[in-house]
């Protein structure tokens, strides 16, 4: 209601207080009861799907890595994670989903025979749920796949307060073969206490300073201190936010290892091998 309700304001011309309607409460649950019985719906009837966006290597412009991505099939639509990814967490069904989500994502690799490594996205809450870890390690057994090829990742800007819980979980997946990432590195104030802390094998360097770069001595400051840091450390690095080809130059110039964006390709059902076209 409250972020409706900013909504509002904002469109009311900014500095005001705005209340809720009884007409916009109905519309507001009504949106809200939609949104859950389509997680639930799409999850009890395995419509949870896999997407794939390339991330190449630098130098040699192939597509070595994908990142996975949720997506749900409503009918004929197909509906982005942001749309439901919230309302998932709240009802305590995001690591059900993720499950279901990866499973199909392994039998995916499996049937095209795709050879590269699969960066995951995790919600700071698979690190509270006890067989996460075994689960996950179960599939690459089933599904023949080398724990080296799987990289976790999770966001900085959501990383959990409980460090000790974390560094647990980071140990475990390390101990099993797995790899570990820190999404939108730099976008918050923990970045350099989690490399000192966790063996981190990849930072993604925060989209906003890559996309600006071109532009804003500051943001290209940024991303240049980030890069030299990680070279320091031997952790490879990956541009977000890639949308066009100067970018993609002066990342090469920077020596970042990989890149991603809506210039290398944009999410799609099937994995792609090969040079980026």
């Amino acid at each position: 209601v409250a972020d409706n309700m900013m909504y509002k304001a904002k469109k009311s011309g900014k500095n005001c207080i705005a209340l809720p309607s009884e007409g916009e409460m109905a519309e507001m649950f009504k949106k809200a009861s939609d949104k859950v019985l389509m997680i639930i719906s799409a999850l009890e009837e395995n419509r949870i799907i896999p997407y794939f966006q390339p991330i190449i290597d630098t130098a040699s412009g192939e597509a070595v890595i994908h990142e996975l991505l949720m997506r749900l099939q409503v009918g004929d639509r197909i509906v982005a994670a942001n749309e439901f990814i919230e309302e998932a967490e709240a009802m305590g069904l995001a690591h059900k989903m993720d499950y279901q989500l990866i499973e199909k994502a392994f039998a995916q690799i499996n049937e095209q025979g795709y050879r590269g490594m699969l960066f995951v996205n995790l919600s700071p809450k698979a690190l509270i749920v006890g067989e996460f870890m075994n689960r996950i390690h179960k599939l690459v057994i089933d599904y023949a796949i080398e724990p080296s090829r799987i990289v976790f990742e999770i966001t900085e800007r959501e990383t959990v307060s409980n460090l000790t819980l974390l560094e647990k979980f980071v140990a475990d997946l390390k101990f099993r073969g797995f790899s570990f990432a820190i999404d939108d590195f730099g976008s918050g104030y923990s970045s350099f206490h989690y490399i000192k802390r966790f063996p981190v094998d990849y930072i993604k360097v925060e989209g906003e300073f890559i996309r600006n770069m071109l532009t804003d001595s500051e943001y290209r400051a940024f991303a240049k201190s980030i890069v030299t840091l990680a070279k320091e450390l031997h952790i490879k690095t990956v541009a977000e936010y890639v949308e066009n080809e100067p970018i993609l130059d002066e990342v090469r110039q920077f020596g970042i290892d990989y890149a991603q964006g809506y210039h290398i390709g944009r999410p799609a059902p099937l994995l792609i091998t090969g040079k980026n076209p």
